[in-house]
C-alpha cells in the first residue's frame, strides 16, 4: 500500500505543477497579446489624430488674417448691411471616434489634444453666433470678426502643440511613420469672394 501511495502522490503533484505552469504560461501569453493589441491601438489612434490635426493646421495657415480683417473693415465701412461669410469648421471625424477611448492615450497627448479640441468647439459655436449677427451694427460685427481671427490664431498654436505632442509620443514607437504635414509657407494672399478661413 505504501508503495502505491508514494508514486500516486508524486504523480498528482507533478500533474498539478505542470497544470499550474501551463496556466501561468497561457495567462502570460494572453496578457502579452493584449498588451501588444493595446499598444497598436494607441499608436493607430495617435497617427489618425496627428493626421487630422495636421490637416487642419494646414488650413489654418492659409491666408493673411490681418488682410482679411482689413477687407471686412472696408466692406463694412462701405455697406453697413455687409455680412461676411464665415465657413463652418470641418467635422473632426477621427476625434469624435477616439474621444470615447481617449483615456488609453499618454497623458501628455491627452492634455494637448483636449486643449486644441476645446478651443475648436468654441470657434465652432462662435461661427454660429457670427452667422446669426446680421442685425448688429457694423462696428460690433467687426469686433466679432476680429475676435474670430484671434481665436483662429490661438487655435493654430494649439493645433501645432497637439501635433508636436503626438509626434513626440509616436517618435519612440516602432513602425509609426509620421504623416507629412506639407508646407504652408506660400500662403494664399488672395481672397475669393467674401469667404473667411
Amino acid at each position: 500500500m505504501d508503495l502505491w501511495v508514494g508514486p500516486a502522490i508524486v504523480a498528482a503533484l507533478v500533474s498539478a505543477l505542470v497544470s499550474a505552469a501551463g496556466w501561468f504560461v497561457t495567462s502570460w501569453q494572453a496578457q502579452r497579446v493584449d498588451a501588444k493589441r493595446r499598444a497598436e491601438k494607441v499608436r493607430d489612434f495617435q497617427i489618425a489624430l496627428r493626421a487630422e490635426i495636421a490637416s487642419e493646421l494646414l488650413v489654418l495657415q492659409v491666408g493673411n488674417r490681418k488682410e482679411m480683417l482689413d477687407h471686412v473693415a472696408s466692406a463694412l465701412a462701405a455697406d453697413a448691411q455687409y455680412q461676411p461669410f464665415v465657413p463652418l469648421l470641418a467635422q473632426n471625424l477621427v476625434f469624435d471616434q477616439v474621444v470615447k477611448e481617449i483615456h488609453i492615450l499618454p497623458g501628455s497627448v491627452i492634455g494637448s489634444v483636449i486643449a486644441y479640441q476645446r478651443l475648436r468647439q468654441s470657434v465652432e459655436h462662435f461661427v454660429t453666433d457670427i452667422r446669426q449677427a446680421k442685425e448688429l451694427p457694423p462696428q460690433r460685427k467687426l469686433l466679432m470678426i476680429a475676435d474670430y481671427f484671434d481665436m483662429l490664431d490661438r487655435l493654430e498654436v494649439l493645433a501645432a502643440n497637439a501635433a508636436s505632442a503626438l509626434d513626440a509620443s509616436l517618435i519612440n514607437k516602432p513602425g509609426a511613420a509620421l504623416p507629412s504635414q506639407g508646407s504652408a509657407s506660400g500662403r494664399d494672399e488672395a481672397l475669393s469672394g467674401h469667404s473667411l478661413p
